[in-house]
This record gives C-alpha cells, structure tokens and sequence, in this order.
C-alpha cells in the first residue's frame, strides 16, 4: 500500500519458489535452463566469486551459520546453492533495472542474514551492474548503502551482548576483513551494552 501511495515500482527479486526447491534438492544444474539463465546474467563472475578468498571468509563466518537441514539428506552445500542462487537473482534483478533507469533510487528490503558482511546481493551488486552495462561509471561498493534495522547480537552473530562489527580479525584473515553493515538503525535508543563503540566524532 505505501508504495502504490507514493507511486513506486515494486520489483520481483527472488527465484520462483519451484526453483528453490529444486536447487535445494536436486543441484543448481536441474533449475529450468531459461530462467536460471534469467536468474544469473554474469555466470562466469557468479562462480569465480565463490572462490575468491573475501568471500569465501563472509561464506564461513556468515553465510552457514544459518544452516539449519530441511530432511536428513539435507546438506549444507544443497543450503549453499539455494543461497548463492537467491543473492545472484535478486543482484540481477536490480542491476537490470537500476542500469536501465540510471536516475533511479532502488531500496530491497531483506532479512539482516541475506545482507550483513557484504556478501549477499549487495556484494554482488557492482560486479553485475558492470556486466550489465560495461559502460557504466561510478558503480562500486561506495555505491551500495547496507542499513542494518534493529539489529540484535544474535543477528550479527556475535558470541556476546554487543553487536558484532566486523569479521577478518584473525592474522591470517585480516587482509579481507568486512564490516557488517555500512549503518547500523535502531527505532529508538538501544542499550548501552548492545554497542561495543560509538561512531568516531566527526
């Protein structure tokens, strides 16, 4: 209702719900041809990133920690083609419209778990974009803004009372480090313990 009041676009983001299942039972290689094609623009990018060292990190940290089997032959690399399925279409999705109306302003709405750490579609976004439209300028992460809405520890997945920031802090993973959010908003003032620091004064 509020966007048919402000007159907005309202844009279909997500895999059909048989394609789901399918990826989820069956591989990603038995979704209907034409419209995983339609799903993934940019194939050849889509599987190079799961081998690259960042995400592989935000995979770890992040991404199967929400593993939960649907059956006992359930797994979690089933848990992982339904993800990375989910996260390249709707990236797509919006790549195409937002290249398409160049002076456009695209909000998604999603769960914390698809976009914290920057490995779900906002991630994704500036490689597709580019594939999308090779001629396009200025599309980069600084382009993408992830708000985090209320937030709980939990969802950050942190192992305390406070949020939790970031992931890479290791020796060995320090150099692909990520923050999990770019704003973190809160509908009213949270708890004091909830935050581990405030943001710098400018």
């Amino acid at each position: 209702r509020f966007a048919k009041s402000k007159r907005m676009f309202l844009l279909a983001l997500s895999p059909e719900v048989e394609d789901l299942k399918t990826v989820r039972s069956e591989g990603l290689q038995n979704v209907n041809v034409e419209r995983r094609q339609n799903y993934v623009a940019d194939a050849d990018g889509f599987i190079a990133l799961t081998q690259d060292p960042k995400y592989k990190l935000y995979a770890e940290k992040s991404l199967f920690k929400d593993f939960v089997p649907l059956n006992d032959k359930d797994t979690p690399g089933d848990f992982f083609a339904e993800r990375i399925l989910v996260h390249e279409a709707m990236a797509t999705a919006t790549a195409r419209w937002a290249m398409s109306h160049p002076d456009s302003l695209v909000v998604v709405v999603a769960p914390i778990s698809d976009v914290r750490y920057m490995g779900g579609p906002n991630g994704r976004l500036p490689r597709v974009c580019k594939f999308v439209n090779p001629l396009a300028t200025g599309i980069d992460e600084e382009a993408i803004t992830t708000i985090l809405l209320n937030p709980s520890a939990k969802e950050t997945l942190s192992m305390s009372n406070f949020l939790r920031l970031e992931i890479g802090t290791t020796p060995q993973t320090l150099k692909y480090q990520t923050k999990v959010s770019d704003y973190i908003w809160f509908s009213a003032m949270p708890k004091v313990n909830v935050l581990p620091r405030m943001m710098n004064v400018r």
